[in-house]
């Protein structure tokens, strides 16, 4: 059944962002557009109004979100007005006062607030069913834990500088809490242990350092933890007992190896990239023809996600004992070689034996992907073993000739 939305007949500034609910073919399931007048609107079609500024907001019509920047107090306060509202994320320089104005809301699923001026010690929409909560900003301080403990979110992240952990107990005994982000690096030590009481909590995301002390204390139900700076020795200590460490986990015997692999080392060691670099097309073929497995990388000069995949090539191929090869292409130097490999994106992965394509991955953009999947292709070695044995008896790798 549709309904029948007014807009303004001179377009707002911002734009009406659509998800179809239902079965749609592909392409058509979301999208973006800047209706005015009255607009039919399907019954499996949700709405959402998205803007840099709050300009005209007194104009936007009842739809099921709005992603604003520039908010004030005043807006919120406006915003507060709305019925049917399921999706709030605002950006700007409101206060505690504004959110406070919130409160009242009865819909909400998902809530996101920024602002410099909000320290979170002040009730949130607690009679709203929400799902996902996200309070940031430079003046937060503990006392947000006890509010966000009060709602039913099962997502919940809290980044600012004033975050030290104190309030953690708090959210411990949040019976639908499953994924946490502390994105604040000022988490004083020992304040971990505070979520130990938590029978939900499955993934924990950590901008600053890591306790595995207290991390381990409460696995399980903890399954995984995500973090920003992590140490070979950390990382290997919660691989081993079971964690999954930003995205990768794995048997106990592999926690050294793939923590090798998935953090860069400690210490500047001064060893030159593990790479042969790809000059052209006859290059590339006299490179995979040859009788070593190639993990080759197809990157381009501009491409942030190439270089943020890129150094992990060197940490795979130290870890196969120099019994893998290394390389990479620019598509914009190495001429004739994305083009012969069949490469129209970076950064795309290929992993090679004699010519043979055992594995491909474009637009890789996750280490612990481009690791579990070489690694899984070629099996990975224990310690002092030969992946590939010597010429005079070696095997075909996964069946190649």
């Amino acid at each position: 059944m549709e309904r029948a939305l007014r807009f303004p007949e001179t377009a707002l500034p911002g734009e009406v962002h659509f998800v179809v609910i239902g079965d749609r073919p592909a392409g058509q399931t979301m999208g973006e557009f800047r209706p005015t007048g009255e607009i039919p609107v399907p019954s499996d079609v949700e709405l959402a109004y998205v803007a840099a500024t709050t300009e005209r907001l007194g104009e936007v019509p009842e739809m099921t979100g709005l992603r604003l920047s520039g908010v004030c107090d005043d807006d919120l306060r406006l915003i507060a007005k709305r019925s049917t509202l399921r999706d709030l994320a605002v950006t700007g320089r409101f206060t505690d006062e504004g959110v406070r104005a919130i409160q009242g809301l009865t819909t909400l699923e998902s809530l996101e607030l920024w602002s410099p001026n909000i320290t979170g010690d002040v009730p949130l929409p607690e009679d709203s069913p929400l799902i996902k909560v996200k309070i940031g900003g430079s003046s937060v301080v503990d006392a947000a834990f006890g509010h966000l403990a009060r709602t039913t979110a099962a997502v919940v992240a809290v980044s600012g500088e004033s975050v030290r952990g104190h309030g953690l107990g708090a959210l411990g005994a949040m019976p639908t809490l499953r994924y946490l982000r502390l994105g604040s690096e000022n988490i004083e030590p020992g304040c971990l242990w505070r979520l130990g009481s938590s029978e939900s909590l499955a993934i924990l995301s950590l901008a600053g350092p890591v306790d595995c002390e207290a991390v381990l204390s409460f696995a399980p139900p903890l399954k995984e933890i995500d973090l920003d700076h992590v140490s070979r020795a950390d990382c290997a200590r919660l691989l081993f007992h079971g964690l999954a460490v930003n995205g990768l986990s794995g048997p106990p015997r592999l926690a050294d190896a793939y923590a090798r692999m998935l953090t860069g080392p400690d210490r500047p060691t001064g060893i030159a990239p593990r790479r042969r670099i790809v000059t052209g097309e006859r290059d590339l073929t006299s490179l995979v023809m040859g009788p070593a497995p190639v993990l080759l990388i197809f990157t381009s000069r501009d491409c942030l996600a190439s270089e943020w995949i890129a150094p992990v090539i060197d940490r795979i191929v130290a870890e196969y004992d120099d019994e893998l090869i290394g390389a990479v292409a620019d598509v914009e130097t190495a001429i004739g070689a994305a083009t012969a490999a069949g490469v129209d994106r970076t950064p795309t992965v290929l992993l090679t034996r004699k010519g043979e394509e055992l594995l491909r991955l474009p637009g890789i953009r996750s280490h612990a992907e481009l690791i579990r999947r070489v690694t899984g292709t070629l099996g990975l070695p224990m310690p002092g073993e030969k992946l590939f044995p010597g010429r005079e008896n070696r095997e075909p790798l996964l069946g190649s000739a």
